[in-house]
């Protein structure tokens, strides 16, 4: 409802701005917040594309680049060898629309899925498998192996899964130790994108800084693209070492059924499975951000909104997987993504068609920001601080060996109780590993809705906000100011 309000507001008052600025030039009175005096900036509207720059070049040049770090940035995993080319391309796609959604989003799967292919290189010599590299790894993490057991189905494998079947003498190294020419093989990664991608962001933040220096007007579009541009560049280096578009797994043959291989693990293989049998291999913990997103994207496949997941074993790892991070790379995620909401600010003092529109700008963003340190703090607190709080009070105040479960436990078979367990759980095995504390699930859910409001402003305002913008968006930069020249 507020962001209909905003936007039947925000349609309103451009309706009426276009009637008299749309293709002239004028004046226009505006009071700079803070200052005394007033302000006179001339304003332009659409304008078409002239010996310099139009409406239509911003536009293109701020749209280009934005779709070129969506796209030549991903890495999907590994899809199943009976996926056609459309359901390829339907997959990379949706990740793109994560990636332009939020690509501080995608920021945070490439820097979980580093640290997951750090570990694993660390494992692997551990055990003495030293040629071990991270690009084996991010392969490996990717669904580049696969098993194939004479008495079970084929099944994509992790890197720890992998790791288990080398140590434990069921996989021989030799097989995925792949040397770096069968690596860059599988690496189908597109050169000239990427090159073109590289060649963009030069050329659009070089663009952006010279404006800066000559002091004339960047727009809010170009300004929501250097923010891409800031992600976009993060993420190109924690992937660097992960193979692009990589289309087949490599089959893995074991030396023994899968059968003897769990009855061998004992009684850690003995729990149900949730994606493959081999679960047992991997921790039975996530990340707290990886339960929330689990729990959203079973709720939109439940409206027939995605592909819905099959029961086990799961045919490919999804591209959706966000691991766990340490504690240092949990503090660059966070400078990150003040850093990307923290661009948005930038245009505090921007102008805008009107003043209800610099109102809202001014209110989503500062909302962005303030809802990653809301975020942070909620999940923090709920999934640290508060269990220790709960533990130290429970040890003071516990009488005759009372367990701090037993209430619940005496709860089991009402209808309150079983309502509350299938809201912390919507999983489809609802397994227990899945559940979320509702004190934690709720306040994030919310803070996550509003800031969807909040990023979906900032994306329309940005494009409106061109059918008025300074005289000086529309100038080009004279170079011979900036370089040194003879």
């Amino acid at each position: 409802m507020f962001l209909f309000f905003c936007l039947l507001l925000l349609a309103s008052e451009a309706v009426a701005d276009i009637k008299d600025r749309v293709g002239i030039s004028t004046t226009v009175f505006t009071v700079t917040l803070n200052q005394s005096e007033t302000n006179f900036v001339e304003v332009q509207g659409w304008t078409p594309p002239p010996d310099g720059r139009g409406s239509l070049d911003i536009i293109i040049s701020c749209c280009s680049t934005i779709f070129l770090c969506c796209w030549s940035v991903l890495c999907i995993n590994v899809p199943p060898s009976h996926w056609g080319r459309r359901r390829r391309i339907h997959e990379k796609f949706l990740v793109c629309a994560m990636s332009g959604l939020g690509p501080e989003f995608t920021f945070q799967l490439a820097l979980g899925q580093w640290v997951s292919a750090r570990q694993s290189v660390h494992d692997f010599h551990s055990s003495g498998f030293t040629s071990w590299s991270l690009s084996h790894a991010f392969l490996a993490d990717m669904g580049g192996f696969s098993l194939k057991a004479p008495d079970f189905v084929e099944f994509p494998l992790n890197a720890q899964q992998v790791h288990y079947l080398v140590t434990h003498g069921y996989i021989d190294y030799s097989v995925v130790a792949l040397p770096k020419s069968v690596l860059d093989d599988k690496n189908k990664e597109d050169g000239v994108v990427r090159f073109l991608t590289i060649c963009q962001i030069i050329w659009f933040s070089v663009g952006c800084l010279g404006r800066v220096i000559q002091q004339l007007a960047i727009t809010t579009m170009e300004l929501s693209a250097l923010a891409f541009i800031f992600c976009t560049l993060g993420t190109y280096f924690f992937w660097f070492a992960k193979p692009m578009d990589v289309g087949s797994a490599i089959v893995l043959e074991p030396n023994t059924s899968l059968r003897e291989i769990l009855l061998q693990a004992g009684d850690r293989a003995r729990e149900p499975y949730r994606t493959t049998p081999l679960d047992f291999c991997i921790g039975r913990t996530h990340s707290s951000w990886h339960l929330y997103w689990t729990y959203w994207m079973n709720i939109v496949r439940k409206m027939h909104l995605m592909f819905p997941v099959k029961r086990g074993p799961v045919e490919m790892i999804p591209d959706d997987n966000f691991p766990q991070l340490t504690l240092w790379t949990q503090v660059i995620l966070l400078l990150f993504q003040l850093a990307y909401t923290g661009i948005h600010l930038m245009a505090w003092g921007f102008h805008f068609p009107t003043d209800t529109e610099r109102l809202l700008w001014r209110i989503a963003t500062i909302y962005m920001v303030s809802s990653v340190v809301l975020y942070w703090s909620i999940d923090r607190f709920i999934w640290q601080i508060y269990p220790l709080i709960r533990f130290y009070k429970h040890q003071r105040f516990k009488t005759g060996g009372a367990d701090c479960n037993d209430t619940e436990k005496g709860r089991q078979g009402s209808f309150h109780a079983d309502l509350l367990a299938r809201l912390r759980n919507n999983s489809s095995l609802h397994d227990p590993t899945m559940r979320v504390p509702l004190r934690a699930l709720i306040p994030v859910t919310i803070l996550g809705i509003v800031y969807c409001f909040a990023r979906a402003y900032v994306f329309i305002a940005s494009w409106i906000g061109i059918r008025c913008l300074p005289t000086s968006a529309y100038q080009t930069i004279n170079w011979t100011k900036i370089l040194p020249h003879i």
